[in-house]
């Protein structure tokens, strides 16, 4: 076991070390795809180094220590698997030209570690080295490349007592000799999952915190039997903990084909109990704001409890599905609705990736694309604020289609899902704004923050280049500039103030409505009208171009 662990130890030091040097913060200076070098797209990540030096861990002891270390190593084991959800056949390449050993292999091999593999998440998926289609299959590593969706379907029509395995969030899809698909559970298709369990059995020896005990225990049984309700529930009622961890299989983002598999993360985290107290008046005011969202529907009398949990911390760990080109900077878990319904969701804000990409992005593209009266409004607080109101709306909003009790709206809404929830959760976090603004807890000069952090935050999400939260992006900057709410004039952005709010709650209820009815196919015809990057965007995209695209960090442990 401890061989297995060193070895993947040695991968990542030697991906992370071999051009640390050569990594530069080097602008493209406004050059087409098709003329940027490696280093220019290495140099689009803006190093961020997380230390000692800025994160204050101070107050944790050497056994709160050594629980850290044995959670990251526990990190390092499902980044690795991640490797193999993200394509399907990263590994190979990446170990192919880790043996060449030049300078240029040694580029690529940096930029694969960005991306987990070697096609591009900024450039359309597109490959950038070794061998395998031209563009990332939609399925990942989760299911045969030559797999098509009716395929899928069809199998599951001849054969029905397969469809729960399928559809599980935790099975990779495969060809047996025969040719026919069969399904596997990730506890048995990823051997690596034991070593987790066993570093996180291990990690439990150190807590003194009996919750988190009790909760890394549960988790370590979880993996080894892909059920992880138990465990889902015993980490919300984590209390009195300065440590919190997130790993296992979590989102679905990275099945383009149907959105039902789970891709494996982690994150290890240290609480800021004085910035946590912070946020309490978004938790206070779930569901004021469930109940007046901006359409009609008997789930907003769902009384969202009082479990709900908002957290600020700062990572000092980060891998595997989250780390992959663009850093999460927060999470609402877990998805499981029947989880949410019984304890709430945890809202975790990574505190210094925030402030890392507001400082390093946002501010910056603020002055490249605002209106001059609105720049000088743009505020970290306020983009702080923007990304919790994001997580606190994923928990509002209806759970199931209208008229049933066990059809979610993740399944209803298949692949498409993850673009339109996104959208649904910046459109509410800015109309969840104009509801404190009403109760007067915010007033207006804290609005006028509000809205030009959150135009500039559009351009920093758009310019991930693809993925639910580039799509949901597109979505919000076309409708509002369609409906007149956001102008685009002489190169530079405004807000229309007189009719902002309500190009927002036009588009918040269009997409509450979609969800509510599990409508596919309205979902398919919005991503088709709004989702999509026009000439506009693209000549502001290039304008931005001396810009980061996102950040590439190194942690404590």
């Amino acid at each position: 076991m401890k061989r297995f662990i060193i070895f993947i130890l040695l991968v990542g030091i030697s991906l992370t070390s071999c051009t640390k040097e050569d990594v530069t913060e080097a602008p493209m200076g406004g050059k087409d795809e098709k003329d940027l070098t490696m280093k220019d797209k290495i140099a689009a990540y803006a190093l961020v180094e997380f230390t000692e030096e800025n994160i204050d861990i101070s107050h944790l002891t050497e056994q709160q220590r050594m629980l850290l270390m044995l959670l990251s190593d526990a990190g390092r084991v499902a980044d690795n698997i991640f490797w193999r959800q993200s394509t399907p056949n990263g590994v190979a390449v990446r170990d192919s030209i880790l043996q060449i050993g030049t300078p240029e292999a040694s580029d690529i091999l940096r930029y694969m570690q960005l991306n987990y593999g070697h096609y591009d998440v900024i450039y359309g998926q597109k490959r950038f080295a070794g061998s395998g289609p031209d563009v990332r299959p939609e399925g990942g590593g989760f299911y045969p490349v030559d797999m098509t969706k009716q395929e899928f379907e069809d199998h599951i029509a001849t054969n029905p007592d397969d469809e729960e395995l399928f559809k599980s969030q935790y099975t990779v899809i495969t060809r047996t000799e025969g040719g026919s698909l069969e399904a596997t559970p990730y506890s048995k298709y990823y051997p690596e999952v034991q070593a987790i369990s066993h570093l996180l059995q291990e990690a439990s020896n150190f807590c003194n915190n009996p919750s988190l005990q009790e909760y890394l225990r549960l988790r370590s049984d979880a993996l080894m039997t892909d059920e992880y309700y138990a465990s889902d529930l015993a980490w919300m009622d984590l209390e009195r903990n300065d440590i919190d961890i997130v790993i296992g299989p979590i989102e679905n983002y990275e099945d383009g084909l149907f959105n039902y598999k789970t891709a494996f993360e982690c994150v290890v985290m240290v609480k800021d109990p004085k910035a946590s107290k912070e946020l309490q008046v978004f938790k206070d005011n779930m569901n004021y704001f469930q109940e007046n969202l901006p359409t009609e529907g008997d789930y907003k009398k769902d009384d969202l409890g009082d479990g709900n949990i908002i957290q600020v911390v700062n990572a000092v760990y980060f891998g595997g599905d989250c780390n992959k080109g663009t850093k999460t900077i927060a999470a609402a878990l877990p998805n499981d609705p029947k989880v949410a319904e019984a304890k709430g969701r945890k809202l975790s804000m990574y505190i210094n990736h925030m402030k890392a990409k507001f400082n390093k992005i946002v501010a910056p593209i603020a002055e490249v694309l605002l209106d001059k009266k609105w720049a000088k409004y743009v505020d970290v607080d306020a983009f702080t604020a923007f990304v919790t109101l994001h997580e606190v709306s994923h928990a509002t909003g209806p759970k199931y289609v209208t008229g049933t009790t066990d059809v979610d709206v993740r399944g209803a809404l298949k692949e498409r899902y993850s673009a339109i929830e996104e959208t649904k959760a910046d459109i509410l976090s800015m109309y969840n704004h104009k509801l404190l603004l009403d109760k007067g807890i915010y007033d207006a000069e804290y609005i006028k923050k509000a809205q030009a952090t959150y135009v500039a935050g559009l351009y920093r999400s758009i310019r991930f280049g693809t993925g639910a939260h580039c799509t949901a992006n597109f979505i919000q900057l076309n409708y509002l500039q369609e409906a007149g709410a956001i102008v685009f004039e002489k190169g530079k952005f405004s807000i229309n103030e007189d009719n902002f709010f309500d190009g927002v709650a036009g588009l918040a209820k269009l997409i509450l409505d979609l969800q509510a009815a599990g409508d596919y196919e309205k979902a398919g015809a919005i991503i088709k009208k709004y989702g999509q990057k026009t000439e506009e965007i693209e000549k502001n995209i290039k304008r931005l171009s001396h810009l980061p695209r996102d950040i590439d960090t190194q942690y404590i442990f």
